[in-house]
């Protein structure tokens, strides 16, 4: 049972906060993959090196962040400053964030690149990490789904708002990139911590609870036996981000098959960039309509589906029209599959005091699928190229299509809205939190 009682900034506040946390954030590391880093690594090394530098560099940092979130996340969730656990890392995340992308900026090798490209990915996962375990313990759960479709529209916002910059400002040098995004993120993550409120964690002081967290790691990850829904939920995620990451190749897939320059590729973005409103409104939508009719998994399902099909359309796709209409049709999909897959899991949470240890290790599968797709995809694109004699992209993302049917198979052992086993137990907490 938990010393600490949560006080609520009110709705409307929390949102528009969060959102800025967020939307920035999540900004910042989307748009690096966008062109930024890829450019920056060719400048270091140049362009006939930069798929398997660019596959090695982030694989480096999606693996270390997987280790590095979920331990970041369970000593936010201990935090004990006055201040607040979330508002401090919000703060801590930002400037964090800042001072990796100026090390990025001005990074002169590829191991100066991969430090700080695992940095800026930790502090800034930190920033979305504590924005996201604000809502399982502010706002109600009739609620999550609507929070997560406006929240989770939040990145897609600033990304296309942040694309559409870039392309209109395609010509300035990646370093003055760079140094903008971050001074933006860092002004706004400092707002949204401003407008929250939180209260100081003071920890549990029953005797059983100091002597399960005094015993390490050994309870860490929720117990399948216990929470079978977690790990499921979990494994969708993987299946869906590993899909979703074979965007982070579609600035090399442009040079490779439409054999796009550097300011073509930023114009490009950023005339795709309105595709990134589908996402906010399926995002929104989506959410909304959970709540509405209390079922989480039709959804989920469904446009995880549409993302395999979409991934099969840039497979096969013989002009850059083609790419632009399948890149419209993937954001409606990912919007509205990021939405109520995000209220599913603050519905599934096995509690609200380790919440940020758990959303910590479900955001690990972004950084996982990161790093196993750029490890192999230099393999795959070589395999591709020599089974079908093309330019190896269209067997590359074939592949993913099917990790998108995985993830759509994985959410049916989840229970719907008003199953869980676990109800019972979590309306005993919450009502021990308020009476304490």
């Amino acid at each position: 049972m938990e010393n600490s009682v949560y006080q609520k900034t009110p709705f409307g506040r929390l949102i528009f906060a969060s959102i800025l946390g967020i939307g920035t954030a999540i900004a910042c590391m989307v748009l690096l993959g966008f062109g930024i880093i890829q450019f920056k690594i060719i400048s270091l090394v140049g362009p006939e090196n930069v798929t398997t530098v660019y596959g090695t560099v982030s694989g480096i940092a999606g693996l270390a962040i997987v280790i590095l979130s979920p331990l970041g996340g369970a000593i936010a969730d201990k935090t004990k400053f006055k201040m607040g656990r979330r508002r401090f890392w919000i703060i801590c995340g930002s400037i964090g964030g800042g001072a990796s992308m100026i090390m990025l900026a001005y990074a002169s090798s590829i191991p100066v690149v991969i430090l700080a490209f695992c940095l800026l990915q930790f502090f800034y996962g930190m920033v979305t990490l504590s924005c996201y375990a604000i809502v399982p313990e502010q706002v109600e759960p009739e609620k999550f789904g609507r929070v997560s479709g406006i929240m989770g529209a939040a990145g897609p916002a600033f990304v296309m708002s942040g694309s559409i910059v870039l392309g209109i400002f395609a010509d300035i040098p990646v370093q003055q990139k760079i140094l903008a995004i971050a001074i933006i993120q860092l002004v706004c993550g400092i707002a949204c911590a401003l407008l929250i409120k939180d209260n100081q964690f003071l920890g549990n002081e029953s005797s059983e609870n100091k002597k399960s967290f005094s015993q390490g790691f050994k309870n860490f990850y929720p117990s399948f036996k216990r929470y079978p829904e977690y790990t499921w939920a979990l494994l969708t995620k993987l299946f869906i981000y590993i899909t979703n990451a074979g965007t982070t190749l579609l600035t090399l897939f442009y040079i490779a098959r439409f054999h796009l320059g550097e300011a073509e590729i930023f114009k490009l973005n950023a005339y795709m960039a309105p595709a990134i409103m589908l996402m906010v409104f399926s995002g929104i939508i989506g959410g909304f309509l959970s709540d509405k009719i209390k079922k989480q998994k039709p959804f989920v399902i469904g446009s995880a589906l549409v993302l395999g099909v979409c991934l099969i359309v840039f497979a096969f796709s013989g002009n850059v029209t083609l790419v632009i209409i399948g890149n419209f049709v993937f954001n409606f999909g990912f919007g509205m599959y990021g939405a109520v897959d995000n209220a599913l899991v603050n519905r599934i949470l096995p509690s609200k005091e380790n919440a940020g240890k758990d959303i910590a290790i479900m955001n690990t599968t972004t950084n996982l699928s990161t790093a196993i797709v750029n490890f192999v995809a230099p393999f795959f694109i070589a395999l591709g190229a020599k089974l079908l004699g093309d330019d190896g992209y269209t067997f590359f993302f074939l592949i993913l299509a099917g990790f998108s049917m995985l993830s759509a198979l994985v959410v049916i052992p989840i229970p719907e809205v008003g199953q869980e086993k676990g109800d019972k137990n979590k309306n005993e907490v919450k009502s021990e939190i308020v009476t304490e």
